[in-house]
């Protein structure tokens, strides 16, 4: 890597009188004598930032759609977005800049300059297949930007979400060589899997678990945790080296599912929704027009398969609706303030102008809330709808934290205007996001929108050229290979710059495309998991039979919310697309081509906790999702061996949370066990008699009763697990319940096992995490069935957070 000289004294001990430093590749630069006395010290010299290097943010939102900000549209000026507007107003918009459909291929794509496939995550950790564009290990001849930065002297930070992390890895004893640590960020802080509960995360600093610093009954939120954390580290930073550069990577869980905000922001939004979904669409591509972000003769599609008009929707439904756009909006209005936290900040210590901001979304607005959206997103994971009256009885909960909300498909429509379709599908609604980069020392025509078309693998290379860093033949020993993206450093300083690429393609579950200067060719692919997410009948769909599905052409210089399908105007074109399609898919690690969704989970593959149907443990452990035995859909019984005395109360193993999970525990001198269902039914049983002090045996067991081999039924649904709870205390059942159901495809997304509490967020309502066993634990037992696993688990959707 080239070396740049700097005017930076606090990064270069070389400005010391009398201080020699020498580069390491060229040896010791000193004197050695016999003695201190005839001897001359030399220091190895650090790392050299370009002179003036500034300081870099890159900030990526989740599930954001196109036309949700509202310096993108703001859904036809109703949502307010004044910090990330006042970005744009400053900076510039690109009103033609993609990522992938997905957030890990995404992530892995901005991080690398590379595309996802290329670099083994072309899908999400969890889905993970042995094959090279698909194991999630990301080589290390595609270095992180943070890597390449902290070589050329950049301090490097990580917040929020990652994502990256193989799923045998992502465990509290590692290995953590894919960990964002070893991955070139000097600090983390954040949560490992897809999504997190903005009131009560799991979270992990640096390579070890922490706790939340506060409850939501104390006004805690992880946006505002994140912020904070971001603006202590850049203090810091600043006060122990204030002329080193950095990199901050901060990525929100906000605009994810579950949507979480506090009251009084969901409350700014109150009947601002009451037009419905329709008028909104077309208020926001007015409203688009007006901002340059759609070219003017953009036309509005047809509503996508599966979203009905407004007006035919019942006065009941639609107050459920607009409960969920309410709580989105003040979600991302409350984001949108802890962001004006970290501007404010920055534009108070005179740093603003020299710091390089770039925000985006890692896809386009997600439909996983179904037609009608979703009082906990988990019900989708589980194949199983909520009706409408079960969103009414808890409407007024809704963004709280005892929901796990996900709004309607209507509303992720809205949110793409005029974009077609969502996030999974390589239609431009699911690959065309807002973003924006802001950089007052570096642009000259603020408050400008480019329309080049550009690709998130374009980040990585525009940012090293923008700031003086040469890209390294070399990072940790490893020769790397070249960057897939081009930089659009050109773009940013002149307005008429060439786009900077002339061929880029995507895939995620079979969805494909490909764009050629100007010209596109996409495919839905009609699979079992495209059909849950958009209500489409399961005669309709055709799982691995890619040669049924039906290519489109676009000319998006011409069309950009792609209205007209020129296919038949134009066929040879399209035959020509859809053949380099298969010679882009060949040669970056896209095939086999494999629309599965949950199936994938039962691939033979590496797993962080080894097959086995007995575990022991004999000390207080908590364990994720991916390290805990596996229990979902199985028989299981949990025995302890303990001691308590009068007055000792907590959970002595619970697994997983309201979302789905159990919990044996001691309250009120009695022994309890539940099991929680979807977060909408609790089924506890309890000893009848008071716990004596002294040593106990308890045993809480599961038994199936369904048939765990019935084949799946008819149509998308899918029945719960049902079974019989019960308890046991010292060798006798005392309480037994039957008709108890579980959820039959996941538990929950982060939370696994724990031994000696319920620390995050609780299984039952009866207590309040984190609920410590205040006795003394000897053994902890678990047996798990592995023959009763369900199998009705058909090849229908993605069950794992994306």
């Amino acid at each position: 890597m080239s070396q740049h000289p700097s005017q930076h004294p606090s990064q270069h001990p070389s400005t010391e009188p009398g201080l020699r430093t020498y580069d390491e590749a060229d040896g010791f630069d000193g004197e050695i004598g016999r003695t201190v006395a005839s001897s001359t010290p030399a220091w190895r010299r650090p790392p050299t930032p370009p002179a003036g290097a500034p300081d870099v943010i890159t900030i990526v939102l989740d599930d954001l759609g196109y036309a949700q900000l509202g310096c993108f549209g703001g859904l036809g000026g109703r949502i307010s977005t004044p910090h990330i507007d006042s970005l744009a107003q400053q900076g510039l918009r690109f009103r033609n800049f993609h990522a992938t459909p997905l957030c890990s291929p995404t992530r892995a794509a901005l991080l690398t300059g590379r595309n996802a496939h290329s670099v083994g995550v072309g899908m999400i950790m969890e889905y993970a297949t042995g094959f090279p564009g698909y194991d999630s290990v990301i080589p290390p001849d595609a270095a992180m930007t943070p890597a390449v930065l902290r070589g050329s002297g950049y301090a490097t930070m990580a917040l929020g979400k990652w994502h990256l992390t193989p799923e045998a890895e992502n465990g509290p004893w590692g290995p953590f060589d894919r960990w964002p640590l070893a991955k070139g960020f000097d600090r983390y802080y954040g949560f490992m899997p897809g999504e997190t509960s903005q009131w009560e995360p799991e979270l992990w600093e640096d390579n070890h678990r922490v706790e939340a610093p506060g409850r939501p009954e104390d006004g805690y939120h992880l946006s505002a945790d994140l912020l904070g954390r971001a603006i202590s580290w850049i203090d810091e930073e600043k006060a122990v080296t204030p002329n080193r550069p950095y990199y901050l990577y901060l990525a929100l869980g906000a605009m994810h599912a579950p949507h979480h905000a506090p009251p009084e922001w969901i409350e700014k939004y109150a009947g601002a929704f009451d037009d419905g979904w329709d008028a909104v669409r077309a208020d926001t591509l007015a409203k688009q027009k007006e901002l340059g972000v759609v070219p003017r003769d953009t036309e509005l599609a047809p509503h996508n398969e599966g979203v009905r008009a407004w007006s035919e929707i019942g006065d009941d439904e639609r107050r459920v609706l607009c409960r969920q756009m309410e709580t989105y909006a003040g979600f991302l209005s409350h984001t949108d303030h802890q962001i004006g936290r970290l501007l404010e900040f920055l534009r108070e210590s005179g740093r603003l102008d020299n710091t390089v901001i770039m925000l985006l979304s890692d896809n386009g607005a997600s439909a996983e809330g179904g037609a009608s959206g979703l009082f906990h997103e988990l019900s989708y994971f589980n194949r199983s709808p909520e009706d409408v009256q079960q969103m009414i009885d808890r409407l007024d909960e809704w963004g709280g934290p005892t929901s796990h909300p996900h709004y309607a498909t209507g509303w992720a429509e809205a949110g793409n205007t005029p974009n077609r379709w969502y996030k999974t599908t390589c239609h431009e609604g699911g690959t065309r996001v807002p973003f924006i980069v802001h950089w007052p020392a570096g642009i000259a025509d603020p408050g400008a929108v480019r329309s080049q078309y550009a690709h998130v693998i374009d980040v990585a290379p525009t940012l090293l050229e923008a700031i003086g860093v040469e890209a390294p033949a070399e990072v940790a020993g490893v020769r790397q290979r070249p960057f897939d993206g081009a930089s659009m450093a050109p773009v940013l300083k002149t307005p008429e710059a060439p786009t900077s690429r002339s061929v880029q393609h995507f895939e995620c579950f079979g969805h494909r495309a490909v764009w050629r200067e100007g010209w596109k060719a996409s495919a839905i692919h009609n699979s079992r998991t495209h059909a849950f997410r958009v209500g489409r009948p399961p005669e309709l769909t055709h799982d691995g039979d890619f040669d049924a599905d039906v290519w489109e052409l676009y000319h998006l210089d011409e069309d950009f919310a792609e209205m007209r399908d020129l296919s038949a105007e134009r066929p040879e074109l399209l035959n020509e697309l859809v053949d380099l399609w298969w010679a882009e898919a060949e040669s970056h690690g896209v095939l086999p081509l494999d629309d599965r969704g949950s199936p994938r989970l039962l691939d033979p593959r590496p797993r962080a906790m080894e097959p086995r149907s007995k575990v022991v443990y004999a000390a207080p452990v908590m364990l994720g999702a991916s390290s805990s035995p596996p229990v979902v859909g199985r028989s299981f019984e949990v025995a302890v061996d303990f001691e308590a005395q009068t007055g000792d109360t907590g959970a002595l193993v619970s697994y997983g949370n309201s979302s789905g999970g159990f919990s044996l525990y001691l309250l009120g001198e009695r022994l309890h066990a539940t099991v929680a269902y979807l977060g909408r039914e609790e089924f506890p049983v309890s000893a009848p008699e008071p716990l004596a002090s002294g040593s106990h045996r308890a045993v809480l067991r599961f038994t199936r009763t369904d048939d765990p081999d019935g084949s799946a039924p008819a149509g998308l649904s899918q029945p719960p697990v049902v079974g019989t709870l019960s308890l046991e205390v010292d060798g006798g059942v005392v309480a037994e319940r039957t008709e108890v159901c579980s959820n039959p495809i996941l538990w929950n997304v982060a939370q696994g096992l724990q031994v000696g509490g319920d620390s995050i967020s609780s299984v039952s309502s009866d207590y309040r995490a984190p609920f410590p066993f205040s006795g003394r634990l000897h053994r902890v037992e678990m047996d798990v069935d592995p023959g009763s696993a369900a199998a009705r688990r058909g090849p229908d959707t993605a069950m794992v957070r994306q």
